[in-house]
């Protein structure tokens, strides 16, 4: 048998098997494309369902408040809705720190919503996060919780507010004080109050140093005495004036 003829026998073979191959790709694209088809057909012509929302996570005012922000989109097929619309409607509420809405193969258009962790109330109806996002939550019941500080003033401050608190219970945690109260007045003057009833008070010269200064002079000469003060005033351009409790 000549090379040319074994060639020939060879490239033969190798078209059958090529022919072979296409035909099987062929075969298996046709059988994907035709389950795609019904499976979307399938899909498409499934009943519209009210939004599912994951609940897990969240109180049951929390639920109801997210329940009823996206009631009037009402019932919604697998492809139908807006999902961004949908969001947004979602983070529209204050105490919602993000959220995710995606299309579900079993329980269609889902909801997922993370609520803000409070660290502070804020004023008498809103509370603070770590972040410094003033928001009100779900639930009325939890604003002005005792376990909490309290800071005042406006929202548009609201995060030097909360800075100003950690910045306090950071310098005078050696002598053992927490913030309980704390407020901002519209003239810019800081008032504070310890968990023990002790009230400082100072303005927006220099509030920092200020501050730094009492804390260490406390520490170093008055640590025995600080449940005998009752307030101590820093709005002197050198110095302060200490207030006594009046001993019974």
């Amino acid at each position: 048998m000549t090379a040319d003829h074994i060639n020939h026998e060879h490239e033969g073979h190798d078209d059958k098997h090529l022919s072979k191959s296409w035909q099987s790709a062929l075969v298996t694209l046709g059988l994907m494309f035709a389950i795609g088809f019904f499976a979307m057909q399938t899909i498409g012509k499934s009943p519209a369902k009210p939004i599912h929302v994951e609940a897990s996570n969240l109180t049951t005012p929390e639920s109801q408040s997210l329940m009823q922000a996206i009631a009037p989109f009402g019932e919604i097929s697998f492809f139908g809705g807006n999902l961004h619309q949908i969001h947004d409607s979602v983070t529209s509420l204050s105490w919602v720190e993000h959220a995710t809405v995606r299309r579900d193969w079993y329980q269609g258009i889902t909801v997922e919503a993370v609520p803000r962790k409070p660290i502070a109330n804020f004023g008498s109806q809103e509370m603070i996060d770590a972040n410094g996002v003033v928001f009100r939550p779900a639930d009325k019941g939890d604003v002005m919780n005792p376990d909490l500080v309290t800071l005042h003033g406006s929202a548009t401050q609201a995060d030097a507010i909360m800075r100003q608190m950690q910045y306090v219970n950071q310098q005078f945690a050696p002598l053992g004080l927490t913030v309980d109260d704390l407020i901002l007045t519209p003239r810019n003057t800081w008032v504070i109050r310890f968990h023990n009833g002790l009230r400082v008070v100072v303005d927006d010269e220099n509030t920092t140093q200020k501050l730094h200064q009492l804390a260490q002079i406390l520490n170093e000469r008055f640590a025995e005495r600080i449940n005998d003060m009752q307030s101590v005033d820093l709005r002197y351009k050198n110095g302060f004036s200490i207030a006594w409790r009046n001993k019974k």
